[in-house]
């Protein structure tokens, strides 16, 4: 059985884009933005660890919420 997503070996510039610390700074200047609400969830995919949405995720994979009161 293979894996779902092939080894991939990032290239520094990838590993940055791809951090969770840049999925966070991505979320903050949505919010200030106007985005309402914001979520960062894992996808486990190698080239696409992090995903930014303007919604609000339930699931085990969310790392981080951003909501306005």
């Amino acid at each position: 059985m293979s894996a779902p997503y092939p080894p991939v070996t990032p290239s520094p510039k990838r590993s940055q884009l791809c951090s969770r610390a840049h999925a966070q700074r991505v979320a903050m200047r949505m919010f200030d933005a106007g985005a309402r609400q914001v979520s960062i969830v894992r996808t486990g995919d190698p080239l696409q660890p992090f995903r930014v949405l303007p919604v609000i995720v339930d699931g085990p994979n969310v790392e981080v919420e951003l909501r306005y009161a």
